[in-house]
């Protein structure tokens, strides 16, 4: 019995010493952020202005739209950790993200159809960078260059790239075309002949979202030489809120969006990694 005993607490605390070492050797870092980024825009008929329909293909009449657009606002937050010789970092970004959108069409009588059009965006990614040499509009830079990919562009940001993680577009449109027949003594029967007369009306229907909701996702920085990265997570976010007409734009078509970006936190180890991963397409090992 004292012999056991005597095991028991010797792989005690051989078990407590590989665990503390293990620990020491781990590398692991991890910052979060509660304040909210928010942008958000709105339209309306009465900011609306007049484009040629000479520009619009396959329309030949009178054309109203406006749009107007916030952002793109880049946003970030940093983390800092040291790394062996051609190891890798795996980051993980996670972030709640709230959008609102809201979308309102008036369409009077004989006037063409109306349309309404809210849009907004939030998209993430990572970028590693040796320490210190973070300057403050690199995420902007990054996504500039990421989105044109003109010729000689360089991808900044780490594996698989940028990805969305809120997306929204809502659009509503209306179209009123009512009429009134009958003859000239007000009765119509099979052989009278029809007048078509107007009416005057107009029909509103509006339409608006509000979600919230958490979202996550992991990105690999490969081959790194021996040093101290810092770790950055960049955000993207962008709005947008149009009107439109086939006729005269009434200022009852509206549109408004709203993207917040609210807490989030990014964490990132020094690991192994490679692209085509342990298992093959087969299933097997």
């Amino acid at each position: 019995m004292k012999s056991w005993k005597l095991f028991v607490a010797l792989f005690g605390v051989l078990a407590l010493g590989m665990t503390s070492a293990y620990a020491q050797s781990s590398k692991f870092a991890a910052t979060y952020d509660t304040d909210v980024r928010m942008i958000d825009v709105s339209a309306d008929g009465d900011s609306a202005v007049l484009l040629d329909p000479d520009n619009i293909p396959g329309n030949g009449d009178e054309y109203w739209y406006y749009a107007t657009t916030a952002g793109p606002v880049a946003e970030a937050d940093l983390a800092n950790l040291h790394v062996a010789q051609w190891k890798e970092i795996l980051g993980n970004l996670s972030a709640q993200v709230n959008l609102v959108t809201f979308t309102q069409a008036k369409g009077r009588n004989g006037a063409g159809t109306s349309t309404a059009i809210a849009e907004g965006t939030v998209r993430g990614g990572m970028v590693v960078v040796p320490e210190g040499t973070f300057a403050e509009d690199s995420c902007r830079a990054a996504f500039d260059a990421y989105d044109a990919r003109a010729e000689g562009w360089e991808n900044i940001f780490s594996a698989p790239g940028p990805v969305t993680f809120a997306s929204r577009r809502q659009e509503l449109s209306v179209t009123v075309d009512l009429d009134v027949v009958g003859d000239i003594d007000g009765v119509c029967d099979e052989t009278c002949i029809q007048d078509s007369l107007g009416i005057e009306g107009s029909v509103t229907i509006a339409l608006g979202l509000d979600t919230t909701a958490a979202h996550s996702f992991q990105f690999i920085e490969e081959d790194l030489p021996s040093g101290t990265y810092d770790v950055v997570a960049c955000y993207d976010l962008t709005a947008l809120a149009a009107v439109s007409g086939t006729s005269e734009l009434d200022a009852g078509t509206a549109a408004y969006s709203k993207v917040a970006l609210g807490p989030r936190i990014i964490s990132a180890q020094e690991v192994r990694a490679t692209k085509t991963g342990i298992i093959d397409e087969t299933g097997t090992d």
